[in-house]
């Protein structure tokens, strides 16, 4: 990817990238564990990688998403095509729910651990949730954050980073 002009949409790569790296990390433990295989969840790598995918999965559905809805979608269709940002909303919508199902489990796992059936449950939702994350931020990398880099005038750049930060609660 090309150097992102604006704070904001390098902000959000950095996101895409950590994300995309505890999402790796996810499948790397989907794939050494089997549906069949729930491994101990108290064990301390495996407790820090399930903390880390509840506090990305939490922000991205959260924030991130609530700031490219109500800030980045709107100027992106006045500005070019509202097909997109009207794909990338429904993705939003399909991802929200798994993640946030997700999140839960992993709630749950940390004061019971993984049962047989939370496992199978946990690696289907995780799987999911890997793949069309890490697709969606590929067409968001590709398409929304460069054309955006080049609609939106670098004055719009500190109120929308300022925006951000609020939304987030910092």
């Amino acid at each position: 990817m090309f150097a992102l002009r604006l704070g904001i949409l390098r902000s959000l790569h950095e996101e895409h990238v950590a994300m995309l790296a505890v999402l790796e990390r996810l499948e790397k433990l989907l794939a050494a564990n089997g549906p069949r295989n729930p491994p101990d969840a108290t064990e301390a790598s495996l407790a820090k990688l399930l903390a880390d995918v509840a506090a990305a999965l939490g922000d991205d559905v959260s924030h991130h998403y609530a700031f490219e809805e109500t800030r980045l979608f709107p100027r992106f269709a006045e500005l070019a095509d509202p097909g997109i940002p009207d794909m990338l909303r429904q993705e939003h919508e399909i991802i929200r729910p798994l993640a946030e199902r997700l999140v839960a489990i992993i709630a749950q796992a940390k004061t019971d651990g993984f049962t047989a059936a939370t496992w199978v449950e946990f690696h289907e939702a995780g799987a999911e949730v890997a793949e069309r994350e890490a697709f969606h931020i590929q067409k968001e990398e590709m398409g929304l954050l460069p054309a955006l880099d080049q609609m939106l005038d670098a004055d719009e750049d500190g109120p929308l980073q300022m925006a951000y930060v609020e939304m987030k609660g910092g």
